[in-house]
């Protein structure tokens, strides 16, 4: 390949752009919009259609394929939009078309392809097979091509290679995906990646919408990203979708702000985007009079950061996990099958329902869920008496004024027959108060009798001592001995999704959902997964086992989730070990502390062929000098990243050293909190149990010592989790003695005592 073929490819981008700003050409998705709307002359350009109009203007592909199929031979370039002409003959093709699978799976050696194309209305596949003669990827930077890597169908020709606009020819590597991660801003959104998708990226991407996908990722590995471009794919290639069926549920708000850059990018404004407790809280307001305690840092510093919070850290452990499923539905099954068995006759004044007259009232709402079976059954009822009532009142009135015209006539003085009627109002209002009392009292009994315990009284009675001892086979000996004298001074973060499985078992969902995205789904435990079951058909779950931080609640296997929640359901399994996101140097230090736990048993991170300052650890004498060094160091990386973390391991301690980072940084400086969302330009100091999810330029871990960090699975998980957040560069603190997690990175020092210790 000579300089030759990169002047042809950019006569041919000049073309395409050109044609695109003299409209000869259309975004694929803006004609459809268009032709749509133009019956009623109410077609306008809206701000994101120009926005996408002028990206796509300036970058109208990035990549290229040369096939064979069916005898013909055909050019095909993939763009982030779809491209048409006037004719609506293609131009470029749309990255979420089934073909364009050809592009991502392709590689030298591999030249025969398939790619899938599913009927949407009739649910069916068809798998059709092209060969691959070429490839080419893009680099465009203002209209220009600035780099083009070819490969072809022959693992060792000479034609596999990259070449500049300068014509100079670089080797064959994974150059590509480098310089595009490397070259974009470091903003801490999350990266679009449409032009980077790798082959095992791109299978999960495509997956059917009836199709469970669990994607297992290390940190940094790209999880967040490929799962939104699976709404985008998903969006693209079922017109019946909307976006208001489709969900994201994140950790926190903090994390979900993350999104916010990357729903414009791949036409995913309008879908709905929530943490869990966020979710349903809402329609567990009415049970819950006192609200909820949805912060979980309590959960941390006073069971996981203490070795005396075993017996909480159990009892949160069962409320999250099968065996609890198992004894909610059996609990509320008894509830629900046992009603009719309360039945007795019910007597008011002479009209009396007899069992069989309850029983064909309440089966006459069968179709209805439980609750509302039970509420229109005992809304009949109470009707039914309330209307033999009402009759009842009206015969006594009527008598009552057939009585008093009969006195008419009748030879009483006037005196005689006011008192006669001051009898008859008398005995006609007795009767009347009679029958009303009578109706009020005994329905008031018969209704209290035929009442369903809510959701938080269900889930109370289900947490008692005389309950789960019903069930110790299932639980064994153990657990019901924790739940006795049990106070429910409030409802945690632990308690609603139980709270709200009960919730579903007796109402119908309030919302249902096509398909959930479940970020950092290993902090989730079984009951939430039964609760999500409920609220849709399908789910891509992203999580990574190494990073699942609430011990023996969340997610270890996912495998043994997938097949016991979603067993109806055939899932892709995918798991992804290369990190994209951090430096060689950051990954060896996080492979390290994995190593120190686990020893042989782990699975390395596998790194980006990319390099960056090596990590540092750093022991400090006192308060003082640890806020020393994190000024020198904060002053020194604000000339060169963006995002900086500070983090610390428990949240008391970190807003203290925001407070003192604050006052040197004129309030550039600040704690972060779950709620909220980091701010371009400041210093983000977070705890360690709150940074799940997040991506920064470069971190600092504060005292990493052996008492903050010791060397067990939560520590281990912990420390990982802090150490790959950073993107560029780590630095890490510690007091006395580093952490044994950190053996062999760190050359330990003794220790010395002074001021601001309050915050080590």
């Amino acid at each position: 390949m000579d300089k030759n073929e990169v002047l042809k490819e950019q006569s041919q981008l000049d073309n395409v752009i050109n044609k695109l700003e003299d409209q000869s050409y259309f975004i694929w998705e803006l004609l459809d919009r268009k032709r749509g709307q133009l019956n009623t002359n109410s077609y306008k350009s809206g701000k994101s259609d120009q926005e996408q109009l002028s990206k796509t203007k300036s970058q109208p592909y990035f990549g290229r394929i040369d096939i064979h199929e069916d005898g013909t031979d055909e050019t095909l370039y993939i763009g982030k939009q779809g491209v048409r002409d006037k004719d609506e003959n293609l131009v470029v093709l749309d990255w979420r078309m089934p073909m364009a699978s050809v592009y991502y799976n392709f590689m030298p050696g591999k030249p025969r392809q398939n790619y899938t194309v599913y009927d949407e209305i009739h649910r069916k596949k068809s798998i059709n097979q092209v060969e691959v003669k070429l490839k080419r990827e893009f680099t465009i930077k203002d209209k220009k091509i600035i780099k083009m890597l070819q490969q072809v169908a022959e693992t060792n020709s000479e034609l596999n290679t990259t070449l500049t606009d300068k014509g100079e020819e670089l080797t064959v590597t994974d150059d590509f995906l480098k310089e595009i991660l490397e070259s974009g801003d470091t903003t801490g959104y999350l990266k679009e990646i449409i032009a980077t998708i790798q082959k095992e990226q791109d299978e999960a991407i495509r997956q059917p919408l009836e199709c469970n996908v669990m994607i297992q990722g290390v940190a940094g590995s790209g999880k967040s990203s490929i799962a939104l471009h699976r709404l985008s794919y998903l969006l693209f290639n079922n017109k019946h979708l909307k976006a208001e069926d489709l969900l994201i549920l994140g950790p926190s708000n903090l994390f979900i702000s993350s999104f916010r850059g990357l729903l414009p990018e791949l036409n995913l404004d309008g879908i709905r985007q929530s943490t869990f407790q966020n979710l349903i809280v809402e329609y567990l307001k009415p049970f819950l009079p006192h609200g909820v305690q949805k912060n979980y840092k309590v959960y941390f510093e006073e069971v996981l950061f203490r070795k005396e919070g075993t017996e909480e850290q159990v009892r949160t452990e069962f409320k999250g996990s099968e065996s609890f499923v198992k004894i909610l539905d059996k609990y509320v099954y008894e509830i629900q099958s046992g009603y009719e068995r309360r039945f007795v006759a019910l007597q008011i004044s002479d009209e009396r329902l007899l069992v069989s007259d309850l029983l064909k009232i309440f089966e006459g709402y069968a179709y209805l869920p439980f609750v509302k079976q039970v509420q229109k059954f005992i809304h009949h009822v109470e009707t039914h008496f309330k209307d033999i009532v009402e009759r009842k009142i009206k015969d006594i009135v009527s008598n009552m004024e057939s009585f008093l015209k009969f006195l008419d006539d009748g030879g009483l003085s006037g005196e005689e027959k006011e008192l006669a009627r001051k009898q008859v109002h008398k005995v006609g209002d007795y009767k009347v108060k009679k029958l009303n009392k009578e109706l009020k009292v005994c329905l008031a009994e018969w209704k209290k009798s035929m009442e369903i315990p809510d959701p938080h009284r269900i889930y109370k009675q289900v947490l008692s001592r005389d309950v789960l001892n019903m069930f110790k086979k299932e639980i064994g000996e153990g657990i019901p001995a924790l739940f006795e004298d049990y106070g429910f001074e409030e409802v945690t973060y632990f308690d609603i999704a139980p709270i709200f499985y009960i919730y579903l078992m007796l109402y119908d969902p309030p919302e249902k959902f096509a398909h959930i995205i479940i970020d950092e789904g290993q902090d989730l435990s079984f009951v939430h997964y039964a609760v999500l079951k409920k609220m849709t058909k399908t789910v891509t779950i992203l999580g990574d086992k190494e990073q699942s931080i609430f011990r023996g609640y969340g997610q270890y296997n996912w495998n043994n989730l997938m097949k016991s929640i979603f067993n109806d359901k055939k899932y892709l399994l995918l798991s992804l070990d290369t990190s994209y996101r951090s430096t060689k140097e950051i990954i060896t230090v996080a492979n390290k502390v994995l190593e120190n736990h686990y020893g042989d048993s782990y699975y390395p991170i596998i790194p980006l062929n990319r390099s960056g300052p090596e990590a540092s650890f750093n022991m400090v004498t006192s308060g003082r000098d640890l806020l020393e060094r994190l000024v020198t160091t904060i002053e020194s990386w604000k000339l060169k990243y963006k995002r900086i973390a500070v983090i610390h391991k428990d949240e008391k301690k970190a807003i203290g050293l925001a407070d003192y980072l604050s006052n040197h940084f004129n309030q550039d400086a600040v704690y972060v909190n779950p709620d909220q969302e980091v701010k371009q330009g400041y210093v983000s100091v977070l705890s360690s149990y709150y940074s799940k999810g997040m991506e920064f330029d470069a971190v600092i871990v504060v005292n990493a010592n052996e008492e903050s960090f010791p060397k067990d699975e939560l520590h281990a998980r912990l420390l990982y989790v802090l150490l790959t957040r950073a993107q560029q560069e780590v630095k890490v603190f510690y007091r006395d003695t580093p952490s044994p997690l950190l053996e062999g990175l760190v050359v330990e020092r003794p220790r010395v005592v002074s001021e601001f210790d309050d915050i080590l």
